[in-house]
């Protein structure tokens, strides 16, 4: 008898879902797969292929004009986006050998003028350079060739919004013409008068002297950085910060009753705080925003709540003047100028940004390091103290008036000022990117002296601090201070503390009368300087100018014939 035949469970139709995930995992997934790695081809392929064209048309251009080969840096780390060089410049800076290391290193190695490449397609991407003639030509006779780098004017963001030190053409033009008519002789004399009294208030926030005539132990910077500010915005605004004050009524060394409360108070602190972060975006160069964070967003914002209170009070101050203190001259505010050519109030908030950091942040620096050289060198403060006093005496028998001429005049005081400024430039390194195919004159082939052809869109960094220190333009001590260096010495492109060309910083002049007046009245005031035991006031720290990374921690002594 036949078994019955084995009976087949019925077949089942999977969901409809489930045939839509197979659909997927096995035809449109594969597919969607080779569609992206094809489209990531052909988007590489198309990079590659302009690179190349972009080389032999650039290699074209180069060749016609004559331009030999210029040395290239080696990249340690061939990594994308040049995440090598900017780890390699970020870990140099964090262990303070960024400037008499790191680039020292690169310039010797390379030259003075190399070029820094792509590590796959070897396209250009920048020139360093420390070549005067070359610094000429970016910034002066081929000024037109080059821009101000796009990623720091966004690095700078949001401290600084877009304005005088952050842009270029019509822009930059706007605001310069609205600041430049602040800038005259009359006005820098008056400003000296003014400052009189802030540096009377410097002398009481240094305290007392002990019985033996010497301070106790202080660190000036921050000293310095309150009274530039205070010299500054009186200056700028016809209204002082009156943040020395503010400091000395918080330490309780002057009562309270009498004094105005400072609305820019803690505005030197929110700008360190802001500035380092900034610092280290600029360092970061197209990577600046791996640099961020909440506390570098609430220190912006607090500086400008303090701004915006600080300039509807300076307008309300305009606005009380007198028709003759609006024509005389001097009691000009650069916030009449704006409001006259149409500037909203938030406008003139952004710009006042630019100005205090300039004043404040560029004169609070010279004045550390010339304090902190004088400091490390009694023979030459001694020399520099019978200037002044054999010129404007002391301070209970006054000869020649603090001027713009006579400040200028003291000889050996600007030896000390052009000494510093060589030493210690406030921007140490500038750069400018170019907006065409263009050449420099030097740098090329194995001398050195031939033309370098310089890629559109190529950074050409200008290494100012090496430039000043370089032994055949400056002599076998030019790492030294050494302010007779200066006699019969004319200043040229190898000294460009201001920058130069068309966007030379517009307020050199006023810089250097406010600096030389703090400076020949502090040496008037004290008769010697000396460094706190245990201190490095020398020690570089690159944030947003050059500034004494320790800080300046010194003692004085009171002159016999200057009042306590």
């Amino acid at each position: 008898m036949n078994s019955p035949a084995a009976i087949s469970p019925p077949l089942s139709t999977p969901p409809p879902h489930l045939n839509l995930i197979h659909a997927v995992e096995e035809v449109i997934w594969p597919r969607a797969g080779q569609w992206c790695l094809i489209a990531l081809t052909l988007i590489m392929a198309d990079r590659v292929v302009r690179t190349l064209l972009r080389k032999y048309s650039f290699s074209r251009f180069a060749k016609t004009n004559g331009c030999l080969p210029v040395s290239i840096a080696a990249n340690p780390f061939p990594l994308p986006w040049s995440i090598g060089r900017k780890y390699e410049v970020y870990k140099a800076s964090i262990r303070g050998d960024l400037f008499e290391g790191h680039f020292r290193r690169k310039y010797a190695k390379y030259g003075n003028t190399h070029a820094i490449v792509s590590p796959v397609m070897k396209a250009q991407k920048g020139i360093n350079t420390v070549d005067p003639e070359n610094i000429k030509t970016v910034l002066a006779t081929r000024f037109h060739d080059y821009k101000r780098p796009e990623f720091r004017a966004l690095a700078a963001q949001p401290m600084l919004l877009p304005g005088l030190f952050t842009t270029d053409g019509p822009a930059w033009a706007h605001w310069r013409g609205m600041v430049k008519p602040q800038f005259t002789r009359r006005r820098f004399d008056q400003n000296v008068a003014n400052s009189e009294r802030h540096m009377q208030l410097l002398f009481t926030a240094l305290g007392e002297p002990k019985e033996d005539g010497w301070t106790d132990d202080v660190d000036l910077l921050g000293h310095l950085y309150r009274l530039t500010m205070d010299t500054a915005t009186q200056f700028l605004f016809g209204a002082a910060a009156e943040a020395q004050t503010a400091a000395l009524v918080r330490a309780g060394k002057i009562p309270t009753k009498g004094h105005v409360k400072s609305l820019l108070d803690g505005f030197d602190e929110k700008f360190l705080e802001a500035g380092s972060y900034i610092g280290h975006r600029i360092k970061l160069s197209n990577m600046y925003w791996v640099c961020d964070g909440l506390p570098f967003r609430r220190a912006c914002r607090e500086l400008y709540v303090m701004v915006d209170a600080y300039i509807a009070d300076v307008r309300k101050q305009c606005a009380a003047r007198t028709q003759e203190e609006k024509e005389d001259g001097l009691h000009a505010s650069v916030v009449e100028e704006m409001e006259a050519q149409g500037a909203s109030h938030n406008d003139m908030v952004q710009q006042t940004m630019h100005l205090l950091v300039a004043g404040m942040d560029t004169s609070a620096g010279a004045l550390g390091w010339t304090f902190s050289m004088l400091a490390a060198y009694p023979d030459i403060y001694q020399k520099l103290r019978v200037a002044i006093t054999e010129k404007f005496g002391t301070e209970n028998n006054r000869l020649e008036p603090f001027t713009l001429e006579t400040l200028k005049s003291c000889e050996y005081l600007q030896w000390v000022i052009q000494e510093t400024l060589r030493l210690f430039p406030a921007g140490p390194i500038n750069a400018r990117e170019a907006v065409r195919d263009t050449v420099l004159p030097v740098g090329g082939g194995p001398d050195g002296k031939g033309p370098v052809a310089v890629m559109k869109g190529a950074r050409v960094q200008i290494g100012t601090y090496y430039t000043h220190r370089r032994k055949d333009l400056w002599g076998e001590d030019a790492d030294e201070y050494r302010p007779e260096r200066w006699s019969g010495r004319r200043k040229g492109w190898d000294f460009t503390p201001f920058g130069g060309g068309p966007q030379i910083c517009i307020g050199q002049g006023y810089s250097i009368t406010q600096v030389s007046y703090a400076i020949a009245r502090f040496v008037m005031h004290f008769d010697k300087m000396e460094p706190s035991p245990g201190s490095n006031n020398a020690k570089r720290s690159w944030m947003t100018v050059l500034m004494p990374g320790d800080g300046v921690k010194v003692r004085m002594h009171l002159a016999a014939n200057a009042s306590a």
